[in-house]
């Protein structure tokens, strides 16, 4: 009897904000166990929203895949009401004051390039994941 050959699909591949490679690197040692975007991307196809038990590959700063991941659990939420565990727990970013002043520069920054403005009503996708398979772990 043959053993099943189990395929995957790998959808996105990401590659986090400023500091890629520590942040690749947090993800797959499952420091970092999620993540938020901007959902107005998605909305202007800009993005591709993630779904339950899809596979996204996690490149470091040069391209090089550093893991999978499986999207676990997805969220729409306001700006305003991210919290201090999301922050710190799931993103680690420390702590809320430290989150919303990384991602209040880098969400401006984005949506000002489209004629946007971030306010407290701007709407995220909070994205929780798991490391299904490190490409190889340094």
């Amino acid at each position: 009897m043959k053993p099943k050959i189990h395929i995957i699909e790998i959808k996105p591949k990401i590659q986090f904000g400023d500091q890629t490679d520590k942040l690749a690197q947090k993800v797959l040692f499952e420091i970092k166990t999620a993540t938020s975007s901007l959902y107005y991307h998605y909305c202007l196809n800009l993005k591709k929203i993630s779904k339950v038990n899809d596979y996204a590959s996690v490149l470091d700063s040069l391209g090089n895949e550093i893991c999978i991941i499986r999207i676990e659990k997805i969220k729409i939420i306001q700006f305003q009401n991210i919290t201090e565990t999301f922050a710190i727990e799931e993103e680690e970013d420390g702590n809320l004051e430290n989150w919303l002043k990384i991602h209040t520069k880098y969400y401006s920054g984005l949506l000002g390039k489209i004629g946007k403005k971030l306010t407290h009503e701007t709407e995220l996708i909070r994205e929780w994941f798991k490391v299904i398979s490190p490409n190889d772990i340094k």
